[in-house]
């Protein structure tokens, strides 16, 4: 039996463990009538600027490590396109990749670049969710880090 399991709340975004940490599991939970999600990244940013082109935005951080149709959590500067969850569409290099976004906000200008995207899952109106996850868990290498939307709430398992 896994003794060394511990828990942690959150009803915002913001980094849940400062540390090195394997996520077990999470139970999250909606308490409005739209849906929200969490989505759970390793505590690892790179800075970056973007261009965008329509629907293309072309994003450019040194050594990101990704490869195509790997998931990237994108913050964008005040005014880009809206922050979340993207699947890279190409990647030119170490340096520059591609995501589709909407046709909206900034043509160009700073972003943070999540390239290590532990979970995510989508929570249904005035319900609970339970993310299970198998085995020894996700490692975390650098700190486990939640972004929360609509009103989520979550309860993180890690060892």
């Amino acid at each position: 039996m896994q003794t060394d399991v511990k828990s942690n709340y959150a009803s915002a975004s913001g980094l849940m463990v400062p540390f090195r940490a394997r996520l077990k599991g999470a139970a999250l939970s909606a308490a409005v009538t739209t849906s929200g999600s969490a989505v759970f990244l390793n505590e690892l940013t790179i800075s970056g600027t973007y261009t965008r082109s329509t629907t293309t935005a072309t994003i450019t951080a040194q050594d990101h490590g990704l490869q195509t149709y790997n998931y990237v959590y994108l913050d964008f500067a005040a005014g880009g396109p809206s922050d979340g969850v993207y699947k890279v569409a190409t990647v030119t290099n170490s340096n520059v990749f591609t995501v589709t976004v909407a046709d909206s906000g900034n043509a160009s200008g700073n972003v943070t670049v999540y390239n290590d995207v532990l979970a995510q899952a989508t929570v249904s109106t005035v319900s609970s969710t339970n993310l299970v996850i198998p085995g020894e868990g996700i490692l975390a290498a650098n700190g486990i880090r939640v972004v929360l939307t609509n009103s989520v709430t979550a309860t993180i398992y890690y060892g």
